[in-house]
Formats: structure tokens, C-alpha cells, sequence
């Protein structure tokens, strides 16, 4: 996994990290959309505001002479309804829309273009969810292409850390299914891709580009707080698998109301019973809970002096946290548009610092495994041969509940003695790897092949007749045949025997094996009067 190396890893983050600081210091309020301060559009203040009830207000405009690079009305709503009107004629309407995601017209960038000879308009804004605070929208003038230009400019570097949050949580859950999936290990990985993928998606619908592009804003508005929602349990499962959490109680309480509650808020969505605005104070306790979770996490390794460079990369990362999220989260109850770049920048430092440590961690315990399988293996196995040896023997028939069904086959080797002390032992361990390969491949997927010692090995099967058990040793004999027209003087032989289970002879399975001997000595016997 080369690819996956931590050189590899920490060039790719900081690229997007070097890239997202040049855009950052680059694209400022001089090119930027920002309805406050833009110089080129005029702020047109209200001569009348009107109240008709709690929740309604009625703005009436007043226009002198209008020219072609002012005659765009441009204003942003956070579920309200919008009726606009010239002269007493409807010319533009915001309504709720009647969905399963929801009866509300979202977040909400209004433009209309009014006619140059205009004198007066009149704004009706009605609140949909009379719990919200007050929102005064502001309205201004300009010319709909350089709106256009200017909201996806200053979208940009919004996109560009969203859409990076995104794609590090990808690779964070590819290499996660790549290397870890099959073990089930080093979940922390996985948790953490599954939240950074979630949270950059949430990020993007919630830009100023994608809500003033995409008009269904009651869909975006829903797929926002299901985000919302779901990234909570990747989280927590996150901060204990990272911060390895001895806990089995307090994380299971969280995740089971966060469970709970989303199924419930997706239930009051869909039947119309409560709107996403309505359920939010839910999903802010989830939130809480987490940061609650992940503080008393921090304090306890702090206390307990452990895993203190994942305790002080949280203790920023949760400082981000709630920075993030008093600011994301305010937007829900308050008409902020422009989001704090730091805000993001800061997650996104969080998330890239998080993928390096999570990758670091999680491959410097893989390469622990792998060396301990190496050990085992190494315990496991003949060096010379690479069939398994009297170690896994002995391990492997500790494990078996029962005999019954169960057949050895043995086998020696002709006159290694004789090929050592004429030939040397050069020639004898040659003899040996030759003879253990043609075994292997002789009775390919009957069991595995253990070398017993010296020139001894055996086979332990399950369900093999002694008629399929001659048909091997005849193709076994075919094979020592052909391997001696090429070695005519190697002196090359093996003799095999079989033995199955029987309850009236054998009590353990070094009786079966002891009856399996005897038959191989019987095929010696047979093949040194056969020569």
C-alpha cells in the first residue's frame, strides 16, 4: 500500500491545504458578494414598514429613476413567505411548499427585476416559524449579472473547504475498506471519513452559492438538518475509538437518543407533524451531548496521562468545534448568510490534522499485526518446507470437538539417511522441499500438510474415502515417477498410508495416526519389493 504511505498522506493535505490558504488571503470583500458592503449595489430603505400581525410585516419601497445596472431587487429570506407586488399586481411570490421535506421556502435569495419606469413596490414577508427571532430583510439594487458573478465568486473559497472536507473523508473511508474492512479493525478511520463526508456536504448546501442557485430550497433545507443529524453518531463513535474511551455504557445512552431522535424528527418531517426548524432544539442536545462526551474524554486522559498527543490535538480541535458550531448553528435562528471563513478553515486544519494522527495510528498498528501474524506464522511453519509444522499440529487438533469423520494420511520419505550421507545434507534438504511440494500438490484441498519431523508429514482430512485416498496415491506415484526421469539417481520416494476414525480403535487422534503409520510402512514395504 504504497500509496498509502504517511509521506503520500501528508503531501496530498498539504497541497489542499497550501491552495485553500492562497485563495483564502486572495479573494477578498473587494470581490466578494456581501449584500452589507457591496459598493456597486444600492440599499434601498423602506419608507413604510407596515405590521399586520406577529409574524407578517409589509415593506413598502419607493424608486426614483432606475437604469439597467439597478433595476434588480435583491433580497434574502430564512423560511419566509414573499409576495411582491407593483402597483397592486402580484409580480413575485415565495411560497411554502407543499412536500414531504417540509412546509417552508428555506433559506432563500429573492431577486426580481422591476420594470425602469417603477415607482413603488410593496414587500409582504411572513414568518413560517413564529419561534424565530425577528429577521429585517435587506434590499437592494443592481444588475442580475454582476449578481450572479458575484455570489459564485465569492462562494468560491466556501466550496473549494467544503468540497476538501469531503474528499478527505472519502479517502479517509477508502483507505479505511482497503486496508481495513476484511479485519474489522481500526474503525476510528472509518468514523471519522463517514462525519468529514457528511459535515462538507452539509457545509455546501448551506453556502451562499447553493442557496442562491438551487431554488427547491424546502429539499436543501431538509437534506441540511438530515446531515445534520446523522453526523452526530459517526462522531461519537469516533472521539471513543480515537481517544479510546474505556466506557460501555455512557457512548451506548448517546448514541441510542441520537438514533432516537433522528428517526423520530425524520418522522415528524415527512408526516407534516413538525418542520426541521421545529425539531432543531433536538438535534442541538446530540450536538451537546457529543462536545459534553468529548470534554470529559479530554479531562479523563489528561487525568490519567494517556494518549496525550490525541488529548491535545482535541483540546483544539474541540476549541474549532464549538467555534463552528455557535456559528453554523446560529444560522438556523438568525438571518446570517455570510459564513466566518475561519470558522472552516479551522475544521478543515482540525480534519487534516485528525486524518494524518487517525492514518498514522491505525497504520502502525496494522504493521504491528502484521508482524505478529509474521511471529505466528514463523511458529506456525517449517522454514524449509513452508507445510505446516508439529506446532500447528498440536494446536489444531487441541481445537477439534470431535473425531468422528476424521481421516489421516501419512507419509515418509525413502532413504534420506542414504541421500544425506552420500550426497550430503545439501542434497537431502532438497530432497526434503521437492517431496513437500509434490505432496501439496498432490493432495491439493484436502487438508492442510505438516511436517512431523525429519522426512514425516501428514495430512488431517474430513470425509475422504480410502478409494479417494488411493486415487491420490496413485497420482502421487505418477508424479515421483516423472520427477525421476529428470533425477534418475536422487533415489527419490514417498510412501503414504490412511487411517479412518473408528470409535472401537481409536480413543485420540494419535490413534488414528498410529494405524495411518502402519499403513504407510505397509507401502514401503510394497514399493522397496516393487524395485
Amino acid at each position: 500500500m504504497r500509496f498509502f504511505r504517511k509521506e503520500a498522506w501528508t503531501s496530498i493535505f498539504l497541497i489542499i491545504f497550501a491552495v485553500l490558504c492562497v485563495i483564502a488571503f486572495h479573494v477578498t470583500s473587494d470581490n466578494m458578494y456581501n449584500p452589507a458592503y457591496e459598493v456597486k449595489n444600492q440599499e434601498i430603505v423602506a419608507d413604510k414598514v407596515e405590521k399586520v400581525d406577529k409574524g407578517t410585516e409589509v415593506y413598502y419601497l419607493s424608486f426614483g429613476d432606475l437604469d439597467v445596472n439597478h433595476n434588480t431587487l435583491l433580497f434574502y429570506t430564512n423560511h419566509q413567505e414573499v409576495f411582491v407586488h407593483i402597483e397592486g399586481e402580484l409580480v413575485y411570490s415565495l411560497e411554502c411548499a407543499d412536500s414531504i421535506f417540509g412546509h417552508t421556502p428555506g433559506a432563500m435569495w429573492n431577486m426580481i427585476t422591476l420594470p425602469l419606469d417603477v415607482k413603488e413596490v410593496t414587500v409582504t414577508v411572513s414568518q413560517v416559524y413564529p419561534e424565530l427571532s425577528k429577521q429585517v430583510p435587506v434590499f437592494e439594487l443592481g444588475n442580475t449579472n454582476n449578481i450572479y458573478r458575484d455570489v459564485v465568486g465569492g462562494a468560491a473559497v466556501e466550496i473549494i473547504m467544503s468540497g476538501a472536507i469531503v474528499v478527505i473523508g472519502i479517502a479517509l473511508t477508502m483507505y479505511w475498506l482497503i486496508v481495513f474492512w476484511k479485519a474489522n479493525q481500526q474503525r476510528a478511520v472509518l468514523y471519522l471519513g463517514l462525519f468529514a463526508i457528511i459535515f462538507g456536504i452539509w457545509n455546501v448546501g448551506e453556502t451562499r452559492f447553493a442557496v442562491f442557485l438551487f431554488e427547491n430550497r424546502a429539499f436543501f433545507s431538509y437534506l441540511a438538518f438530515t446531515c445534520l443529524m446523522t453526523m452526530c453518531l459517526p462522531a461519537i463513535l469516533f472521539f471513543k475509538e480515537f481517544l479510546e474511551v474505556e466506557d460501555k455504557i455512557v457512548y451506548k445512552l448517546i448514541c441510542g437518543y441520537i438514533v432516537v431522535e433522528t428517526m423520530v424528527c425524520q418522522a415528524l418531517h415527512l408526516t407534516g407533524i413538525a418542520g426541521v426548524k421545529q425539531t432543531a432544539n433536538y438535534t442541538m442536545v446530540s450536538i451537546v451531548l457529543i462536545l459534553v462526551y468529548l470534554l470529559y474524554a479530554i479531562i479523563k486522559g489528561i487525568i490519567e496521562r494517556k494518549n496525550i498527543k490525541k488529548v491535545a490535538i482535541n483540546v483544539v480541535g474541540l476549541l474549532i468545534l464549538v467555534i463552528t458550531a455557535v456559528i453554523d448553528m446560529s444560522s438556523y435562528y438568525i438571518n446570517v448568510m455570510k459564513a466566518e471563513k475561519i470558522a472552516k478553515v479551522g475544521f478543515l486544519i482540525y480534519a487534516i490534522i485528525l486524518g494524518l494522527e487517525t492514518t498514522h495510528v491505525a497504520r502502525e498498528k496494522l504493521q504491528e499485526e502484521q508482524k505478529m501474524e509474521l511471529l505466528k506464522e514463523m511458529a506456525m511453519k517449517d522454514m524449509l518446507t513452508c507445510c505446516f509444522n508439529r506446532n500447528a499440529y498440536s494446536e489444531d487438533i487441541s481445537e477439534m470437538s470431535t473425531l468422528t469423520g476424521v481421516q489421516l494420511i501419512t507419509f515418509d520419505l525413502n532413504d534420506l539417511k542414504k541421500c544425506n550421507d552420500t550426497k550430503g545434507h545439501k542434497a537431502g534438504d532438497k530432497y526434503i522441499s521437492d517431496a513437500a511440494k509434490m505432496i501439496t500438490k498432490v493432495f491439493a484441498g484436502l487438508g492442510k500438510v505438516y511436517r512431523m519431523g525429519g522426512d514425516e508429514f501428514c495430512i488431517i482430512t474430513k470425509g475422504v474415502s480410502e478409494a479417494q485416498f488411493l486415487k491420490k496415491r496413485d497420482a502421487l506415484q505418477v508424479a515421483i515417477r516423472h520427477y525421476l526421469v529428470d533425477n534418475p539417481d536422487s533415489g527419490f520416494g514417498i510412501a503414504c498410508g490412511y487411517a479412518n476414525y473408528d470409535a472401537e480403535l481409536d480413543e485420540t487422534i494419535e490413534d488414528i495416526r498410529h494405524r495411518a503409520d502402519l499403513s504407510m510402512y505397509r507401502n514401503k514395504k510394497e514399493i522397496k519389493e516393487s524395485n
